[in-house]
Protein backbone atom coordinates (compact mmCIF):
# COMPACT_ATOMS: atom_id res chain seq x y z
CA UNK A 1 0.00 0.00 0.00
CA UNK A 2 0.98 3.25 -0.81
CA UNK A 3 2.75 5.79 1.82
CA UNK A 4 1.25 9.14 0.15
CA UNK A 5 -1.83 9.41 -0.81
CA UNK A 6 -2.99 11.32 -4.22
CA UNK A 7 -3.75 13.81 -2.80
CA UNK A 8 -0.54 14.72 -0.87
CA UNK A 9 1.33 14.65 -4.07
CA UNK A 10 -1.40 17.12 -5.43
CA UNK A 11 -0.17 19.37 -3.45
CA UNK A 12 3.08 19.56 -4.63
CA UNK A 13 2.64 19.90 -8.00
CA UNK A 14 1.16 22.25 -10.68
CA UNK A 15 -2.73 21.74 -10.94
CA UNK A 16 -3.12 22.31 -14.74
CA UNK A 17 -0.52 20.88 -16.61
CA UNK A 18 0.60 18.03 -14.22
CA UNK A 19 -3.38 17.09 -14.26
CA UNK A 20 -3.18 14.06 -16.54
CA UNK A 21 0.06 12.71 -14.57
CA UNK A 22 -1.48 13.38 -11.46
CA UNK A 23 -4.92 11.93 -11.75
CA UNK A 24 -3.40 8.73 -10.06
CA UNK A 25 -0.25 7.57 -8.29
CA UNK A 26 1.94 5.66 -10.54
CA UNK A 27 2.37 2.43 -8.28
CA UNK A 28 5.56 1.25 -10.24
CA UNK A 29 7.40 4.61 -9.92
CA UNK A 30 6.18 5.06 -6.10
CA UNK A 31 7.41 2.23 -4.85
CA UNK A 32 10.84 2.47 -5.97
CA UNK A 33 10.74 6.22 -4.73
CA UNK A 34 9.61 5.13 -1.43
CA UNK A 35 11.95 2.12 -1.00
CA UNK A 36 14.70 4.65 -1.90
CA UNK A 37 13.50 7.38 0.68
CA UNK A 38 12.29 4.72 4.09
CA UNK A 39 15.88 2.82 3.17
CA UNK A 40 17.77 6.03 3.88
CA UNK A 41 15.03 6.69 7.08
CA UNK A 42 15.67 3.61 8.15
CA UNK A 43 19.20 4.06 9.04
CA UNK A 44 17.92 6.57 11.62
CA UNK A 45 14.58 5.60 12.89
CA UNK A 46 12.19 2.06 12.98
CA UNK A 47 10.17 2.50 9.51
CA UNK A 48 9.40 -1.37 9.50
CA UNK A 49 5.92 0.20 11.02
CA UNK A 50 5.35 2.84 7.98
CA UNK A 51 3.14 0.86 5.86
CA UNK A 52 0.81 3.40 4.91
CA UNK A 53 -0.21 6.86 4.70
CA UNK A 54 -1.88 6.79 8.07
CA UNK A 55 0.80 5.13 9.55
CA UNK A 56 3.96 7.19 7.63
CA UNK A 57 5.41 10.13 9.76
CA UNK A 58 4.35 13.60 7.98
CA UNK A 59 8.23 14.39 7.31
CA UNK A 60 8.79 11.35 5.60
CA UNK A 61 5.63 11.73 3.31
CA UNK A 62 6.75 15.46 2.95
CA UNK A 63 9.95 13.42 1.04
CA UNK A 64 8.27 10.92 -0.90
CA UNK A 65 5.54 13.00 -2.40
CA UNK A 66 8.26 16.00 -3.25
CA UNK A 67 10.58 13.42 -4.89
CA UNK A 68 7.49 11.59 -6.40
CA UNK A 69 6.20 14.57 -8.47
CA UNK A 70 9.96 16.07 -9.26
CA UNK A 71 10.48 12.77 -11.08
CA UNK A 72 6.49 13.02 -12.41
CA UNK A 73 7.38 16.49 -13.88
CA UNK A 74 10.74 15.47 -15.40
CA UNK A 75 9.24 12.48 -16.82
CA UNK A 76 6.19 14.36 -18.19
CA UNK A 77 8.46 17.27 -20.23
CA UNK A 78 12.18 14.85 -20.61
CA UNK A 79 12.06 15.51 -24.21
CA UNK A 80 12.43 19.28 -23.31
CA UNK A 81 16.01 20.47 -24.01
CA UNK A 82 16.43 21.47 -20.30
CA UNK A 83 14.65 19.98 -17.13
CA UNK A 84 12.18 21.61 -14.90
CA UNK A 85 13.75 23.64 -12.69
CA UNK A 86 10.80 23.55 -10.12
CA UNK A 87 11.06 19.63 -10.10
CA UNK A 88 14.99 20.44 -9.04
CA UNK A 89 14.03 22.52 -6.57
CA UNK A 90 11.64 20.04 -5.04
CA UNK A 91 14.11 17.46 -5.38
CA UNK A 92 16.93 19.45 -3.67
CA UNK A 93 14.36 20.25 -1.24
CA UNK A 94 13.87 16.46 -0.35
CA UNK A 95 17.04 15.66 -0.53
CA UNK A 96 17.91 18.37 1.95
CA UNK A 97 15.45 17.68 4.29
CA UNK A 98 16.45 13.43 3.94
CA UNK A 99 19.75 14.12 4.49
CA UNK A 100 19.48 16.57 7.80
CA UNK A 101 17.21 13.32 8.84
CA UNK A 102 20.26 11.28 8.76
CA UNK A 103 22.79 13.23 10.02
CA UNK A 104 20.46 13.96 12.94
CA UNK A 105 20.19 17.53 12.57
CA UNK A 106 16.26 17.14 12.65
CA UNK A 107 14.21 14.43 13.97
CA UNK A 108 10.83 12.70 12.63
CA UNK A 109 8.38 13.83 14.89
CA UNK A 110 6.62 10.82 16.31
CA UNK A 111 9.30 8.54 15.10
CA UNK A 112 10.96 5.71 17.12
CA UNK A 113 15.01 6.83 16.75
CA UNK A 114 17.25 3.87 16.41
CA UNK A 115 20.74 3.89 17.61
CA UNK A 116 22.34 6.33 20.17
CA UNK A 117 23.83 9.14 17.53
CA UNK A 118 27.20 8.42 18.63
CA UNK A 119 29.82 6.46 16.39
CA UNK A 120 30.30 2.97 16.00
CA UNK A 121 33.72 2.69 16.98
CA UNK A 122 35.80 4.38 19.20
CA UNK A 123 39.93 4.34 19.55
CA UNK A 124 41.39 1.50 21.58
CA UNK A 125 44.51 2.74 22.16
CA UNK A 126 45.81 5.91 24.20
CA UNK A 127 48.35 8.22 24.93
CA UNK A 128 48.73 10.24 27.99
CA UNK A 129 49.85 13.40 26.24
CA UNK A 130 46.78 12.97 22.97
CA UNK A 131 44.19 10.74 24.27
CA UNK A 132 42.61 7.96 22.62
CA UNK A 133 43.34 7.13 18.92
CA UNK A 134 43.33 4.78 16.01
CA UNK A 135 46.84 3.05 14.94
CA UNK A 136 47.35 2.66 11.31
CA UNK A 137 48.14 -1.32 11.49
CA UNK A 138 44.34 -1.91 12.98
CA UNK A 139 42.53 -3.69 11.01
CA UNK A 140 38.30 -2.33 11.71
Amino acid sequence: MARITLQEAIAWGEKTKLAPALASLDAQLLDQIEAEVIGNLAAVADASTWVDSDTTPSLAKTIIAKLYVAWLIDRQYSEDQELSAYAALLRASAIQLQTAITDSTIDIPGAIVTGDGLPSSYPTDTDPECGPYFRMDVIF
